[in-house]
């Protein structure tokens, strides 16, 4: 159509009905112009119906032609339009069908009240109108009024008994209480008074696998089949993998997540899957591979969803977070967790899995402790010892204050206050005897602070405390404690067995990576060089190294390895070397080990040399070791250029007090071949001065007296000598990843020497050193000192190096 003739066709309509009103004006009565215009909107026109009983109205003023433009208006869904027809009305002014559809269009443009006063007025005029008390309901509803809206319900049941609406807006007031099951009982009784309505069935349906209920969902397809399609049925298979799932979380039965992956996976694998099941499917695969612990999958997945679809709901960002954490990548955790936490206050403090805790082991892991206390203190703020139950009529204990205690305890620990978490500790249990998870606590930092025992007596005790189906987590510590301490026998299989047999766990997990780290072999190598003339028993300016290689423990904990000794020296312009080559078996016979190794000399030393080891356990802090060496690698390399060789025995006890506090006494005798007896005795004490995160002090007090027989001898031979030592260590590490640090120390001694028949005098050391962590089966470390001995009563300086290097084979 060309211009021209779409402006005469505009003008044809515009005459038309120019002449069409002035003739009814002229010929027809009011009613009769009024019906006129309801016809032509019958007919399709609406739009010119409305303007010409606008019109009408606005020329008349008649309440019949006003309620036909409202009408009309209603239907065009022109609400505010509706509710501006007559601007002077008010609620009183309006006819009952005016009144029930204005009420409607004030509840379509959120004008609440406005409908309030709609429907309160119809409902005074017409008590026995069910659309008005049925919009009264709904208005309620909006607004918020819930128990006005079940008390409007009950009246609307009273006086006209149960219609469909009444249930559809009785449905409308349970969805918005979220009350699932006064709504799935409603809609159950709206379908059995409508079998056969298809978009009531679908609704129910809809809610029933929402709500986990697998029954009556399969029970409507099975009745109801004509209403489903095969999209439907895989709805359905994917609800049930997330009640799977919810079921899992709630009630620590992994079991449940695996049915739930095998489900969803089945899904993933549908041909001509719809693309928002098949996300939707995806994103729940996340989160069941995360609480089967299998996190490196997790992540990947994660990764992959998020590269497509960008941000991820809430729920799956939550398992991503856990999975980094797992993975031992707590910085990255870390800013899910607190991106979650900022926008999700009420999961923070969760009562089953609360993101406040989540977040705390991940600031603990990442060494973030002033992050981690913070965090602690403003949720401590929240919580009160005691929540109300469900009815609200009674209070019981609350889980998160629990919680909250047991963190007050850990975070210390952690911190490197052991003491102060166990004085804690103790504390609550003076409140709690009774509590299992505080006596498993307490285990736990038995074994922190070194008491493997101790620590098994209280895993026990806390099994003791436990239901019959809950102990596993004891009886896993238990096994943890007894590897620890070297009890192998027995301890691997029944660890093998629970890695076989048990759901996955946190436990499970710290089983399997120390059994793993414990039972590795390795390489570890050391080397030192000073240039001291001879203070010291090797003396001469020498390099040592020794590399040992150890094979992987087996089920018994016993292991094969071999060890090569280097030595190298200078005296009278001579070069010194000599080595020692040798392998062998260390036999784990808990609590006793028993080390026996073979092999030869070289270079100096060409004779056959046997060294035996055996460690006595005796309890937590007291052990004694006894060792005899044959052609030993501590005779002097002076002595070995005059042909002597030397066997050594030593006996020596240990005390440890706890982590902070250990020593030792030790008595060693040489026997050397040239006649000369070499006896010494050897004391020790290292205390722990401070350590709180980053920062160590440790401080160490030695004494040592030595008496030789008086024969010639190139080699260091003091007739009689004492010396007493003390040094302070200071150490700060600097965090590089998970498991992974940076240390700095810093060693100053000082000390005094007598020597029988020489003067007396000071002693003094400075030493600088690094430790690099690199990875758990990683250590490289490196150190410089100078010091001050005396050697035959001459002071002497010694500047030295070391270094050393431990590569596990994990």
């Amino acid at each position: 159509m060309n211009k021209t003739m779409r402006m005469l066709t505009c003008c044809l309509w515009g005459l038309t009905a120019f002449g069409m009103e002035n003739a009814l004006a002229q010929t027809g009565s009011l009613d009769s112009q009024r019906e006129a215009w309801v016809i032509m909107a019958r007919e399709g026109q609406r739009d010119r119906a409305i303007e010409g009983l606008s019109r009408l109205y606005t020329k008349t003023g008649d309440q019949a032609v006003l309620d036909d433009l409202i009408a009309l208006l209603i239907r065009a869904e022109r609400y505010a339009e509706a509710l501006n027809a007559c601007g002077n009305c008010t609620a009183a002014s309006y006819s009952a069908t005016s009144l029930e559809a204005l009420g409607l269009a004030a509840r379509q443009t959120g004008e609440t009240q406005q409908a309030q006063t709609f429907y309160r007025t119809l409902t005074q005029r017409q008590p026995d109108n069910l659309q008005g008390w049925l919009g009264l309901a709904l208005v309620d509803i909006e607004q918020g009024a819930h128990l006005a809206a079940g008390y409007t319900l009950q009246i609307i049941k009273q006086r006209f008994g149960v219609s469909d609406d009444w249930l559809r807006t009785r449905i409308e007031l349970a969805t918005q209480r979220n009350d699932l099951i006064d709504e799935l009982r409603t809609r159950e009784y709206l379908v059995r008074r409508n079998p056969e309505s298809v978009q009531d069935i679908q609704a129910l349906y809809r809610l029933a696998v929402t709500i986990g209920a697998r029954n009556a969902a399969k029970n409507l397809l099975r009745e109801h089949p004509e209403a489903f399609s095969a999209i439907d049925l895989q709805w359905l298979s994917y609800y049930d993998a997330v009640d799977k799932i919810r079921l899992a979380e709630n009630t620590h039965q992994p079991q449940r997540a695996r049915e739930a992956l095998q489900e969803l996976d089945a899904l993933i694998d549908t041909p001509n899957i719809s693309d928002d099941l098949l996300k939707r499917a995806q994103y729940d695969k996340v989160v069941a591979l995360a609480l089967l612990r299998r996190f490196a999958e997790a992540e990947t997945l994660a990764s992959r969803l998020e590269a497509r679809d960008g941000e991820l709901p809430a729920y799956v960002k939550r398992a991503r977070a856990d999975a980094l954490s797992g993975l031992g990548e707590p910085d990255r955790a870390i800013k899910l967790y607190q991106a979650l936490a900022a926008s999700g206050l009420q999961e923070n403090r969760d009562l089953n899995q609360p993101l406040n805790a989540s977040l705390i082991y991940a600031y603990a892991d990442a060494q973030r402790y002033d992050d981690a206390q913070a965090l602690l203190d403003e949720w401590q703020q929240q919580e009160q010892d005691s929540r109300w139950d469900f009815t609200g009529v009674s209070r019981i204990d609350n889980p998160n204050y629990g919680r909250i205690r047991q963190f007050q305890v850990m975070l210390p620990a952690w911190r490197g206050d052991e003491a102060e978490a166990s004085r804690r500790l103790d504390g609550l249990l003076e409140q709690a005897p009774g509590n299992a998870s505080l006596w498993q606590l307490k285990g736990d930092i038995s074994r922190w602070r070194g008491w493997p025992r101790q620590a098994e007596e209280d895993y026990q005790h806390a099994a003791r405390l436990t239901s019959p189906t809950d102990r596993h987590f004891a009886e896993d510590s238990v096994l943890l404690s007894r590897l620890e301490r070297g009890q192998w026998r027995g301890t691997v299989e029944a660890i093998d067995k629970r890695l076989r047999e048990d759901p996955p766990s946190v436990m499970r997990d710290s089983l399997r990576r120390n059994l793993k780290e414990e039972r590795a072999g390795g390489l570890i190598v050391t080397a030192s060089r000073g240039d001291s003339e001879g203070a010291d028993v090797q003396s001469s300016k020498d390099w040592r190294y020794e590399a040992r290689l150890e094979a992987p423990r087996n089920d018994a904990g016993s292991r094969f390895f071999a060890r090569r000794i280097g030595l190298y020296g200078e005296y009278e312009g001579d070069d010194l070397y000599a080595a020692y080559t040798s392998a062998g078996y260390e036999f784990n016979l808990y609590p006793a080990t028993l080390s026996i190794e073979a092999g030869n000399g070289n270079q100096l030393n060409d004779d056959p040399l046997l060294w035996s080891y055996l460690t006595y356990d005796f309890s937590d802090h007291w052990s004694a070791e006894l060792g005899v060496e044959i052609n030993s690698a501590e005779t002097p390399l002076r002595a070995l250029r005059d042909g002597v060789n030397a066997d050594l025995y030593r006996l020596e006890a240990s005390y440890r007090r706890d982590e902070a506090g250990t020593g030792s006494l030790g008595l060693a005798l040489m026997d050397l071949d040239d006649g000369n007896l070499r006896r010494a005795i050897q004391g020790s004490w290292s205390e722990q001065l401070y350590h709180w995160d980053r920062w160590q002090v440790i401080g160490e007090l030695s004494a040592g007296v030595s008496r030789n027989d008086t024969v010639e001898a190139s080699y260091f031979n003091p007739k009689r000598d004492t010396s007493v030592n003390g040094r302070v260590e200071t150490a700060y590490s600097l965090p590089l990843g998970y498991r992974k640090t940076f240390t700095q120390t810093l060693t100053l001694g000082a000390g005094h020497y007598w020597q029988k028949n020489f003067d007396n005098d000071d002693t003094w050391e400075i030493g600088y050193g690094h430790r690099w962590t690199l990875a758990p089966d990683l250590t490289l470390e490196y150190g410089v000192t100078r010091q001050r001995a005396v050697y035959d009563g001459d002071p002497e300086y010694d500047n030295s190096v070391n270094a050393g290097l431990e590569w596990r084979f994990l």
